[in-house]
Formats: structure tokens, C-alpha cells, sequence
């Protein structure tokens, strides 16, 4: 079922973190949730991004590397359980890790059909290519395949972060994307340090850590590039560049989504980082009152919810 389509929270001028006068307690831990979206191609705006095609094609591309992308986190976590044995907590943690991932995996595919359907014929073509190259990057040390995987969680951490404290960005989706969107940021926030805390689990370098990163920014930004452009050109404005300035002024100007996750990306070179630095446990307390409480916004789509314990495999 689709999301409600309600008003979204932080609008008023308390701010985000008064998204609830009194926040549904969260649970502690990271549990699977099963969402169940439904994406009409005839009800939904092809530019379902404040109706601007640069923007909303950039997403577009985003949500096809997911699936895939999603995959790669799981088996690079996955390869290290083992290690794991004398730490419950974080096996546990594991589990609810490798559940949210799968789910949004799902979920991202049927918004990837939707895309697809909207007319963009390209869609299995960079699938294949994704899968081309991260069987590519599955040929590399599972150590640094496990890096990437923080170096790009740490990515989907910053920018779930500031999709949640961002109401006027969160406005511009069209509602029934909003939900999906809302959803994967609130879950990478609850899980944003647990393949980072494996890494370190297995004694991961700093040094190592930060060079890691610079590789997988390189690669991640010449993919999304790729991607975006294609999009482009099947949606006509490749080659009209005064079609983006509407989208390049929302995404580096105002509200400027992406000026605003500079510094917090540059933390990651920080000796010593941890992705907790960021305190957003506030944060995720009042978003899942918002969410997930009793007439929250997702309660239609959320079918169940699981909450693994230390020997749990999720698939």
C-alpha cells in the first residue's frame, strides 16, 4: 500500500527536532521491518522530485544503484560473522543490519520498475553493468570490500541524516515516493555504525580506513555520474543544460541538500571517526513516533517486524 500523505514533520518553526510533542518509544535494536510500497507508474509523476527532471533523474540513478549496492554491503558483513563469535551483541547487530539492507533492496526494486516504466529503457542495461562491476570488485580482498561498504555506508548515513532533519528538501517529494525515501534514511540512520564496528572488529587501519575511501568516493561519484547522465539523455535534457539550474540551485544552493554534506563527509578522515560521532538517536526517537506510532505515516506499508536475536540469519 502506498504511504499516507501527510504533512511532513519539522515543517513548523520548532524544528526538526520537535517532529512529536511526545515520541512513541523506539525499541532498542535494529529490527527488519517488511514495507510493502506500491508504485503506479500512471500515478506518479515521471519528475517526481518538486517536478524537475535533473534532480529527480539524479534519484532515479541513486535508487538503481541500490539494490545491487545493498547486496554487496550484505555479503562483505556477511564474510566476517564468523570472527564475530565472542561478540553477541554485534552478531545480533549484524543480523538486523544484513534484514534492514535486504528489505531495501526489495523495496528499491519496485521503484526501479517504475522508473523503468516512466520510459527509461536503459534500466537493464545498468543493472547489468553494476553487477559486471561489483562481480568486479567481489574479485578484491574481502577486507576491502568491507571498507567500501563503510566508506559507502558512511555516504547513506549523512545523507538519511540530513534528509531527516531537512523538511523543505522532504517536501519535494512527490508523496508517494516520500514514504520509501523516509523509511531508508530513518534505517540507515539505525544501522549506520554496524558494518563500520565489524571493520574495526577485524582491526582495521586508519590509514587503510581513509584511503579506502578516497577509492570508493572516486568510483561511487563516476558511477552516479554515469547513471545520471544516461537518465538524462533518455529524458531529453543531456544537452540542455538551462534545464538543470532549478535542480543544481535545490542541491547546492537552497535548501542545498548536498552543500550541507561536505563537512560531515570530510569527518570520515578524522583519526579516530566513528560514525556515532553524530549523535541522531533523538532524532530517530522522534521520527519513528512520526513513522511507526499509531497512525504514524507508514503504518499502511509496514506488514511486520522482526527483531533478531544474537544467532538470527537473515536473508
Amino acid at each position: 500500500m502506498a504511504p499516507k500523505a501527510t504533512t511532513a514533520p519539522g515543517a513548523a518553526a520548532a524544528g526538526p527536532r520537535a517532529i512529536v510533542d511526545a515520541p512513541a518509544a523506539r525499541p532498542a535494536g535494529i529490527p527488519r521491518r517488511h514495507m510493502d510500497f506500491a508504485f503506479d507508474p500512471r500515478a506518479v509523476p515521471r519528475d517526481w522530485f518538486d517536478d524537475d527532471p535533473f534532480v529527480t533523474t539524479f534519484l532515479d540513478g541513486l535508487s538503481l544503484l541500490f539494490p545491487e549496492g545493498e547486496r554487496f554491503f550484505v555479503d562483505a558483513v556477511k564474510h566476517y560473522r564468523e570472527r564475530l563469535a565472542h561478540d553477541p551483541e554485534l552478531l545480533t547487530r549484524v543480523a538486523g543490519f544484513i534484514g534492514q539492507e535486504a528489505m531495501h533492496g526489495k523495496e528499491h526494486r519496485q521503484l526501479n520498475a517504475m522508473i523503468e516504466a516512466h520510459g527509461y529503457r536503459a534500466v537493464p542495461a545498468l543493472d547489468a553493468h553494476l553487477r559486471w562491476l561489483l562481480g568486479a570488485v567481489r574479485r578484491l580482498p574481502p577486507r576491502f570490500q568491507l571498507g567500501a561498504t563503510c566508506a559507502l555506508e558512511h555516504f547513506t548515513a549523512i545523507m538519511a541524516e540530513r534528509l531527516l532533519l531537512d523538511p523543505d528538501t522532504r517536501h519535494l517529494f512527490h508523496p508517494a515516493v516520500r514514504g520509501l525515501w523516509s523509511w531508508h534514511a530513518f534505517e540507515e540512520s539505525e544501522h549506520k555504525a554496524v558494518a563500520y564496528d565489524v571493520y574495526r572488529a577485524i582491526g582495521a587501519r586508519e590509514p587503510e580506513r581513509m584511503a579506502v575511501m578516497i577509492i570508493t568516493t572516486i568510483i561511487f561519484f563516476a558511477e552516479l555520474a554515469h547513471y545520471h547522465a544516461r537518465l538524462l539523455a533518455a529524458r531529453g535534457v543531456l544537452h540542455k543544460p538551462w534545464r538543470w539550474a532549478r535542480g543544481l540551485w535545490t542541491m547546492w544552493g537552497r535548501p542545498g541538500y548536498f552543500r550541507k554534506l561536505i563537512v560531515p563527509y570530510l569527518a570520515y578522515f578524522r583519526p579516530g571517526f566513528h560514525p556515532d560521532d553524530r549523535d541522531v538517536e533523538g532524532l530517530l526517537d522522534a521520527w519513528y513516533g512520526w513513522l511507526f506510532a499509531d497512525g504514524g505515516e507508514l503504518t499502511d506499508a509496514l506488514t511486520a517486524t522482526h527483531y533478531p536475536g544474537a544467532s538470527s540469519e537473515a536473508a
